[in-house]
């Protein structure tokens, strides 16, 4: 179905004809890549490996916790991306099982620590265990949840953040792979075959970006009211990053969308510039996420933003259709 919507896509791309539009996809496609898709990957992999060497040298929460938001600051900054290597092997959701369903977490966290088995540890055969105890999550409720406590949890811990590491620097060099391949204006067998498809699916991850942050970051723990509002639904919360998670999101979205604007006309580019400077703004002035949900003062706050942000996202859409020639296309927050 998925290939069926690209293919109309692509020929809905009507701005442009011909070998110059096939020129400006291919431009678009690798100067996203290389200026910011594979830089940040490449850090969130120096920042996991940064992350895994702290875990050898210390099990005490407080030496751990700078390592974690580190690395968490470089995972928000590619946790919009769905497309191409970080969806290979399930890597995605092993890194990052958020929003959080039935308490998988604590429940695959629970059940590892009570069952000291070394054998449950094994780079292969953890590596396919339940999604919820692989990646950052874990860590964070090791770190900042009490479970910290005794030789069998550090154990995890590392395996934990060694699992983490390897999965992104993993991601990061099939990244660097892919990149080659989009300079050379080639297809793809597994991720996409032509360079719209490409140009189509960052723009694509773009937009998605700012649902996340409007939907899952701020929506799911203001909910439709103060009666069912709930801080602790709020991203992060353990690890007092609800707010910093959607600042650091909100400046991953705005670098991203930077090498799109470089082809836009200079009007157009200076007007979603300053756009971008007041969602960036709103976001970093942002009341704390956890008590304003619960707060009329607060919730009026984080509608305001959320207005913005939804500005932003349209004016994007605006641009990038009309001037770029870039469709808009599914994504994994729009449902069925």
């Amino acid at each position: 179905m998925k290939r069926l919507f690209l293919a109309f896509c692509l020929v809905a791309l009507t701005p442009f004809t011909g070998h110059s539009q096939d020129k400006l996809q291919h431009d678009i496609s690798y100067k996203v890549t290389h200026d910011f898709v594979v830089p940040a990957y490449e850090n969130l992999a120096k920042q996991a490996e940064a992350q895994a060497a702290a875990w050898k040298k210390s099990c005490k929460a407080d030496d751990l916790k700078d390592a974690y938001q580190k690395t968490a600051d470089a995972w928000a900054a590619v946790q919009h991306i769905t497309f191409g290597p970080v969806s290979l092997l399930i890597r995605k959701d092993r890194l990052y099982h958020w929003p959080e369903r039935r308490n998988a977490v604590a429940k695959g966290m629970t059940k590892l620590l009570a069952k000291e088995d070394e054998a449950l540890l094994a780079p292969k055969k953890f590596a396919r265990t339940s999604v919820a105890v692989q990646g950052l999550p874990a860590l964070e409720r090791l770190i900042y949840g009490g479970l910290l406590d005794s030789e069998w949890s550090c154990k995890v811990g590392k395996t934990v953040a060694q699992n983490v590491a390897t999965m992104t620097k993993n991601t990061a060099q099939d990244w660097k792979a892919l990149q080659a391949v989009i300079q050379k204006g080639e297809g793809h067998p597994l991720y996409f075959e032509t360079m719209s498809e490409v140009t189509i699916r960052l723009f694509t991850e773009l937009l998605a970006g700012f649902q996340m942050i409007n939907e899952q970051k701020i929506a799911l723990p203001m909910s439709t009211s103060i009666k069912k509002a709930n801080g602790r639904r709020a991203e992060g919360w353990r690890s007092n990053r609800p707010n910093r998670f959607v600042t650091e999101s909100a400046h991953a979205l705005r670098n991203m969308a930077t090498p799109f604007m470089h082809f836009l006309p200079k009007k157009d580019h200076d007007e979603l510039a300053q756009q971008f400077e007041t969602f960036l703004n709103a976001a970093n002035k942002l009341p704390t996420l956890t008590t304003a949900v619960k707060d009329v003062a607060g919730r009026e706050q984080l509608k305001d933003f959320l207005a913005i942000s939804k500005e932003t996202r349209a004016l994007i859409i605006k641009q990038f259709t009309q001037h770029l020639g870039i469709p808009v296309g599914f994504n994994n927050l729009d449902g069925d």
